[in-house]
């Protein structure tokens, strides 16, 4: 069974290749209607995670010894007035005197990555570890913005970063969460100290993979060429939306006040916003991150390490290529494979403790 899975993984990641030079406008040639089954490799998009090769380190975390024990926080944080939403927040050693904020992948939440960020307190009592619910997901509210999703997301970190005093914060972003984070790096380095990217997203595949699975999937007018639209569009109501599957897993898990506001908002706006977010991630298909042209990433002054949880070139949303690539853009940055919990501590404890300041208690 292994071998048969390594071989299939391998002649996905040829028919790929294979599809690239002859790329349109999504880097696939979207005429020729390919049904590539990545989800094996596609590891953040979290949609069940049982094919994450390491979410026993990610999602749904495993306790590790002594993360009984971490006390924790949780806040809903308004970010009114400048932002238009309130998040869900959690803070594991609240009382600890290095702020590390982590922003989960895929459409993940603190329900699914909260096990981790435990877990990377249990290990330095001196992390303030803070997680939360970007806007949209788990349980922080829906405001879908007139901005691309990454860039309403860096929005939204900023002002939650300035509620909560711990400027400047280490952050830790993972696949689209790096992405929102990269965003907030580019626009507000003074809220950051340290960097962390783990995994960074970018190329062709992982712009039409993403933005389709993410975003386009909700509008027929859009050809899509590594997955289907959803059953039932054209979508015309919030409550033919509620139907879907990741919406309805959103309602199912929230207050009524939560599911009101979600009800009530126009899907006019939630089209437009897919489209949008789509469009954006599309066009930096061509550019070493995923939503950051290659000039604004080189730009970034921030100390940064990347970390890919393994080396396997079969990653399509992920490349290594792209990493490497990075750390040549990012004036102050390093990269380490890390597919353990000790080796992702190894990678980012010294390297937080060294370029974050305490906090003033």
């Amino acid at each position: 069974m292994k071998n048969r899975t390594r071989l299939s993984t391998l002649l996905n990641t040829l028919l790929v290749m294979a599809l690239f030079p002859l790329s349109s406008a999504y880097g696939v040639n979207a005429e020729k209607l390919i049904d590539v089954d990545n989800d094996e490799i596609d590891v953040t998009l979290f949609r069940g995670a049982a094919n994450n090769s390491y979410f026993p380190v990610y999602f749904n975390a495993r306790p590790e010894t002594g993360a009984e024990n971490v006390a924790m926080e949780v806040h809903a944080i308004d970010l009114r007035p400048e932002r238009d939403v309130t998040l869900h927040v959690e803070i594991y050693n609240p009382n600890g005197t290095i702020p590390l904020i982590m922003t989960p992948g895929g459409n993940g939440d603190t329900q699914g990555f909260g096990g981790f960020a435990r877990n990377v307190a249990a290990a330095a009592p001196e992390l303030k570890v803070i997680i939360y619910d970007r806007r949209n997901l788990g349980q922080s509210e829906v405001s879908f913005g007139g901005q691309p999703q990454m860039v309403e997301e860096g929005e939204d970190l900023h002002v939650l970063i300035e509620r909560l005093g711990v400027a400047p914060t280490a952050l830790y972003g993972m696949s689209s969460g790096a992405r929102s984070n990269m965003i907030l790096a580019s626009r507000y380095p003074q809220d950051i100290a340290a960097l962390v990217i783990a995994p960074l997203t970018g190329g062709p595949y992982a712009a039409a993979r993403l933005s389709e699975d993410y975003f386009f999937k909700y509008l027929p007018e859009k050809k899509l060429s590594t997955r289907q639209h959803i059953g039932g569009l054209p979508i015309t109501t919030m409550q033919a939306l509620a139907e879907t599957d990741l919406w309805s897993a959103y309602l199912a898990r929230n207050t009524p006040e939560k599911r009101e506001r979600f009800s009530n908002a126009n899907i006019d706006d939630f089209l437009a916003a897919m489209k949008t977010s789509g469009e954006h991630l599309q066009s930096t298909r061509y550019q070493t991150a995923l939503g950051m042209k290659d000039e604004e990433l080189a730009a970034l002054k921030v100390p940064a390490t990347l970390i890919l949880h393994h080396d396997q070139y079969s990653d399509n949303l992920h490349p290594i290529t792209n990493t490497r690539s990075a750390t040549t853009l990012i004036e102050n940055s390093s990269f380490k494979f890390a597919p353990h919990l000790p080796d992702i501590l190894e990678a980012i404890l010294p390297f937080v403790k060294k370029h974050t300041p305490k906090l003033n208690q």
